[in-house]
């Protein structure tokens, strides 16, 4: 079949890996499956399980094939004509490097929307703000009780920056009542007024660089939407059994 490298998650015999090598062919032993399915999909081959098994069809393509030692760690680097990548995460600790992992995929994500709706809001709560002045504005017209539900919403999009600020070590409602009044008095682009929490005041977050994707943004207002009305159609309470390891509460005479 013209085999040149062969991965295989189990263990392979050291006998048999002198024979591969002596035929030119590199062997790697308990490989993970994951692994496995990447170096498969960068390689554009097709696993199976047993070696007898396998057809032409079923081989892939590589440009290279090295080991590197990084800090002390060896690396296992397979170049592919796919164009394939790894990031290689590091951190002091298993929590720093779950949380640059986590950072990465969200950042592959949000790339990935972009793909599929390249439209971009103004950051840094600025367009959380602007809804929720418009929403308080479009309330004053709407008589009874629903009046006091869109300014509930309303209340509810201003979460955003006020975390935000919490988050940057700001006063959320002196924050929060800054970027109202910014905005009141902004002009024409009043609406792309933003915290910067670097310079720790309002700015124009468009002229900044502050983006946020209009399909992220979406359907984060739809998703926590459809959870409230959720809730609201609930109209009864389910209790829960008592644990029967908790005492009872004594009653009050």
């Amino acid at each position: 079949l013209g085999i040149k490298l062969l991965a295989c998650k189990e263990g392979i015999d050291d006998e048999a890996r002198i024979l591969l090598a002596e035929s030119g062919i590199q062997a790697f032993r308990r490989v993970a499956r994951s692994d496995l399915d990447l170096l498969a999909r960068g390689c554009g081959a097709t696993l199976v399980s047993e070696v007898k098994r396998a057809q032409a069809s079923d081989l892939g393509a590589f440009i290279s094939s090295k080991n590197e030692k990084w800090a002390g760690v060896s690396h296992w680097i397979v170049e592919t004509e796919e164009g394939g990548a790894t990031l290689i995460a590091c951190g002091s600790t298993e929590t720093v490097v779950g949380e640059v992992e986590r950072c990465f995929a969200d950042a592959l994500g949000v790339a990935c929307r972009m793909i599929e709706d390249n439209r971009l809001l103004a950051g840094g709560g600025a367009t959380h703000v602007a809804l929720a002045r418009k929403l308080r504005r479009y309330a004053e017209s709407i008589p009874g009780r629903e009046q006091l539900g869109i300014e509930a919403f309303a209340d509810a999009l201003e979460v955003i920056p006020r975390v935000l600020a919490e988050n940057s070590g700001l006063d959320p409602i002196d924050t929060l009542l800054q970027l109202v009044a910014e905005q009141v008095n902004g002009g024409e682009h009043s609406h792309h007024l933003g915290l910067d929490v670097v310079e720790r005041k309002p700015v124009n977050a468009v002229e900044k660089g502050v983006l946020e994707p209009y399909l992220i943004t979406r359907q984060s207002i739809a998703g926590a939407t459809e959870a409230a009305i959720s809730i609201l159609r609930i109209d009864d309470v389910l209790w829960a059994k008592q644990d029967p390891s908790m005492p009872e509460t004594p009653e009050m005479e």
